[in-house]
C-alpha cells in the first residue's frame, strides 16, 4: 500500500529562528559546502542525526542496563558461592 507524499511547500513549512554563537554560521556553511548542501539542508540533517542518535542511545541504554544487571547478578552469585 503506497501513500502519496504531499508536495513540499517552503512557504508553509515550519520555521524557527535560531541565534547561533559567533563563528558557528561559518562552520556550518563550510560543512554544507563540503556536503554539497544548502545551510538549511545541513542544519536539518544535523538535527535529524542528533535525534536519531539520541533515540538509539535511549533504546540501547535499557538493553545495556539489563545486561549489566545480569552480569552483576552472576558475579555476585559466583562470589557468594566461593565465600565460606
Amino acid at each position: 500500500m503506497e501513500t502519496e507524499k504531499t508536495p513540499r511547500n517552503p512557504q508553509t513549512a515550519d520555521k524557527y529562528i535560531v541565534r547561533l554563537p559567533d563563528g558557528m554560521r561559518e562552520k556550518i556553511s563550510e560543512i554544507a559546502k563540503s556536503n554539497k548542501r544548502s545551510m538549511n539542508a545541513e542544519i536539518v540533517s544535523m538535527l535529524q542525526q542528533a535525534m536519531d542518535d539520541r533515540a538509539s542511545s535511549v533504546a540501547g541504554a535499557s538493553l545495556d542496563i539489563d545486561a549489566l544487571a545480569e552480569a552483576l547478578a552472576s558475579k555476585l552469585a559466583a562470589r557468594l558461592k566461593d565465600t565460606p
